[in-house]
């Protein structure tokens, strides 16, 4: 069985490396042996090199962050008369060897979408995979297409579930520089005509972004594992051209989200959403130019957070952003002249925006 569904009403815009904008679906594995349809690096015998490599580096994981976090594989089939190579030489194209891609079909175990999940269970899931993904990531497997329908879980016996990070088909190794991604969860730099011509390469902090921004759509979008039917927030975001999607993230990010209201099944998770994304727009702000070191990037836009609600059953009313978050970037390996700019922006900042709900 082919399951082609969307895990969304509309279907987000996707850029495939090399290949512009894609509005087709992504598949959403739902079934017991479910069948999938990609896209993927030409090979000459097997499964393609990214995945594989992926799959050989789980199996050698003793940790837990990233065995049982990826799709088990039950079948695989390589379709190479409909490459992308085969189809630009019919058309007449140039550059037909350039990221030739060849159709694949994989069956893997049952999976359902992390949109499913609500409350603490989805913010687990949901951490699962972004421990899975940097992981992979140190291991110079790059993901670069985070989105909600490459979110997926599945149940255990004991009636826990667990986060799965799927499709790795626009994976790159780390000299990879064309652009991917679903462009509603795209980092704002990636946004751009010169990026999405590749010319900006893809790092850390582009992905660390993606999974903040797929919490903050599944905090307003979805309540009690279903989409909203009616009033659903940033569904201009599914509608609009890359540059204006741009903006309205933007946008977003340093005003309209401070009106947005969760979901009552995601309101636990809602308090990380504003957090990350403060530390996202100060980093627009303060870092223009420099690349923070991964673990930096981790640690202060996404661990810190999860860890702090752990910690905190309740949120903490009446604190300011300066109260909350000035302590975690200080116990963070950057340099004074960042750290007194943070401080700066975070006083400024804090004035006129106290946050309820950190």
């Amino acid at each position: 069985m082919v399951n082609t569904i969307a895990a969304d009403a509309a279907v987000p815009k996707v850029v495939p490396p090399g290949h512009g904008i894609d509005s087709g679906p992504e598949p959403n594995p739902t079934s017991p042996a479910v069948g999938s349809t990609a896209g993927q690096e030409e090979e000459d015998e097997g499964m393609p090199a990214i995945p594989q490599l992926v799959y050989g580096i789980a199996k050698g994981d003793r940790e837990g962050k990233m065995n049982h976090h990826i799709p088990e594989i039950a079948w695989f089939h390589k379709i190479e008369d409909r490459s992308t190579a085969n189809i630009r030489n019919v058309l007449e194209l140039k550059d037909t060897e350039r990221s030739e891609r060849v159709l694949h079909i994989t069956v893997s175990r049952k999976l359902r979408p992390i949109t499913k999940l609500s409350g603490r269970t989805f913010l687990s899931a949901w951490w699962h995979i972004v421990v899975c993904h940097y992981a992979l990531w140190g291991q110079n497997i790059h993901h670069r297409n985070v989105s909600p329908n490459n979110l997926m879980v599945y149940k255990t016996s004991d009636g826990r579930y667990i986060g799965v990070l799927i499709k790795f088909d626009f994976s790159s190794s780390p000299s990879g520089q064309e652009c991917a991604g679903t462009v509603p969860f795209m980092a704002v730099e990636l946004l751009t005509p010169g990026a999405i011509e590749g010319q900006t390469k893809h790092l850390y902090r582009h992905d660390a972004v993606s999974f903040i921004w797929v919490l903050t759509w599944v905090c307003l979008r979805y309540e009690d594992g279903k989409l909203l039917c009616t009033d659903r927030p940033l569904d201009e975001w599914l509608k609009v051209d890359i540059e204006t999607c741009r903006k309205e993230k933007l946008d977003f990010l340093y005003q309209a989200r401070y009106k947005a209201q969760p979901s009552s099944s995601h309101t636990g998770s809602w308090s990380i959403v504003q957090s990350s994304l403060g530390f996202v727009g100060l980093s627009y702000v303060v870092d223009r130019g420099t690349s923070l070191a991964d673990a930096i990037v981790f640690e202060t836009w996404l661990q810190k957070h999860i860890h702090r609600q752990s910690r905190c059953p309740r949120l903490i009313k009446g604190h300011s952003m300066t109260d909350v978050h000035f302590q975690v970037l200080s116990s963070a390996a950057i340099c004074s002249k960042t750290r007194f700019l943070l401080s700066h922006c975070f006083s400024t900042f804090s004035a006129s925006n106290q946050c309820d709900e950190i």
